[in-house]
């Protein structure tokens, strides 16, 4: 029986082989990656991926580039992210291991490719805890790589931490992390790259993280401190330049006030959706909902509101403020996470909102 001709590429994949055969052969493989049949067809050469993974810390830094983005396309897709995890490299104990101590290193010039993978990994639920594991020890240098925007010295621009962070928080673990003082409040660091101009990524993964801790109630009262000052980051991001009358104003947060005339809303409209979703979800109970309202937060989503194309995007600014110009006994409950909605209430909303959709 002919050799695989993939399994010939193996000798060239070595860290002894030529450097200019591995460029091709990874080059090669790289294009191969670019489908889901092809990552089909990689996932089943063991050796191959394993002596990929080791040449991302080759000597020679194109070689590591393109072992890398190989792997960025792999660990893409569930399939190939859930068998990447189970790869234990030479000289790490895992791959998350691997990829986060190249992160760290502010002398790679290829950290954003890592942080891609990170980002990738971490997205499967299936596979979260298993990365948690690893991750929390470093939790804290993560977050500082993150947080200084100049860390890596050879132009990476770590960007993609923020969503690899999103991600991460969508286990308790993290969660609880994230909230606690050790010196000090981690998410503290976190919270203004939800307005963080330099990189739409960056924004996206500070304002999920946002959202995924307000789908546990235990945190609002946490998240609406006045130490954190949520309502600031969440509320700026649908802000315009428009002018309040001075009894509106005044209810707004102190750094809301009095925005200047070049002051321009959020531009990506999945940001957008993540911050009404939050919103909406702070609105679970009636302490919360009343925090809301004395902040001013209807009439920013009436504002907006005027200004919002996108119906999806609609409906979630209209759900906000459905609830917040309810008086409480018209709300009708303490904790609407508690309320039970019968399972044909629930079709006929959800028809609704489809048919809203469609109508605007």
């Amino acid at each position: 029986m002919a050799q695989d001709p993939l399994d010939e590429l193996l000798q060239f994949l070595q860290p002894e082989a030529r450097v200019d055969l591995k460029h091709i052969s990874l080059d090669h493989l790289l294009g191969i990656s670019g489908t889901e049949s092809g990552i089909e067809v990689l996932l089943k050469k063991k050796q191959i991926l394993q002596s990929v993974i080791e040449l991302t810390n080759d000597k020679v830094e194109e070689v590591c580039k393109s072992a890398l983005l190989l792997l960025v396309n792999i660990s893409a897709t569930p399939k190939g992210a859930s068998e990447l995890l189970k790869y234990k490299p030479s000289y790490s104990k895992n791959v998350v291991k691997l990829f986060i101590d190249y992160v760290l290193d502010q002398n790679k010039r290829d950290a954003d490719a890592v942080c891609m993978i990170l980002s990738n990994l971490t997205r499967q639920e299936g596979a979260l805890e298993i990365c948690v594991d690893t991750f929390l020890p470093v939790l804290n240098d993560l977050l500082h790589a993150f947080a200084d925007v100049d860390y890596n010295k050879r132009g990476a621009n770590l960007n993609y931490l923020g969503p690899m962070f999103s991600n991460l928080s969508c286990s308790a673990r993290v969660r609880k992390w994230l909230t606690e003082e050790n010196p000090h409040i981690p998410l503290i660091k976190l919270l203004p790259f939800c307005n963080y101009e330099g990189s739409v990524i960056r924004r996206g993964g500070a304002v999920g993280t946002i959202r995924n801790l307000s789908f546990d109630t235990t945190y609002h009262e946490f998240l609406l401190s006045n130490e954190l000052e949520v309502l600031t980051y969440l509320l700026s991001p649908l802000m315009g330049n428009e002018e309040y009358p001075d009894n509106e104003m005044d209810k707004l947060p102190i750094a809301l006030q009095y925005l200047p005339e070049e002051k321009k809303r959020e531009e990506d409209v999945d940001i957008r959706k993540m911050v009404l979703e939050t919103l909406n979800k702070l609105c679970a109970k009636r302490a919360s909902r009343e925090l809301l309202r004395d902040n001013g937060v209807y009439y920013v989503l009436r504002e907006y509101h005027k200004w919002e194309k996108d119906p999806t995007v609609l409906l979630a600014c209209e759900n906000v403020v459905d609830i917040l110009i309810q008086k409480e006994d018209e709300v009708g409950a303490e904790d609407l996470t508690s309320v039970e909605v019968p399972e044909d209430m629930t079709e006929k909303f959800q028809k609704m909102d489809e048919d809203y959709v469609k109508s605007v």
